[in-house]
């Protein structure tokens, strides 16, 4: 079974993570960070809170130079996604609504899919 790390980075305030989606494997795990050891707001769309284990709270909030491992326990298609926000009080307007087998990893709740390859302000 495969692990991802993802390694979410604060730029000025905006989570970027490491990659932009993870594949949904049933077995396979994904562990969440920040490159900094700052606290980080996690909010799993319901279908991805479903196919992980231990099921995340939602939103889960990832403590100060703490991990967050969870392990995927489907690999059928849905509308797997996630937001990462500077506190719990940032709840998002929508999560995506299109079926992948993927988990969508998004930098903001404005809409924008997060990822290395997004622009950020400088």
């Amino acid at each position: 079974m495969a692990q991802t790390n993802i390694t979410l980075k604060n730029a000025d305030g905006v989570f970027v993570p490491s990659q932009p989606q993870v594949p949904v494997v049933k077995g396979n795990t994904i562990t969440f960070s920040t490159s900094d050891g700052s606290q980080v707001a996690i909010f799993f769309s319901s279908e991805a809170a479903s196919v992980l284990s231990p099921t995340p709270a939602v939103p889960t909030v990832l403590a100060a130079g703490k991990k967050a491992e969870f392990t995927f326990t489907s690999s059928e298609a849905g509308a797997y996604s996630a937001f990462f926000e500077r506190n719990a009080a940032s709840t998002p307007a929508h999560f995506p609504v299109y079926k992948s087998n993927n988990l969508l990893l998004e930098i903001d709740s404005g809409g924008n899919f997060g990822g290395p390859s997004d622009p950020l302000k400088t």
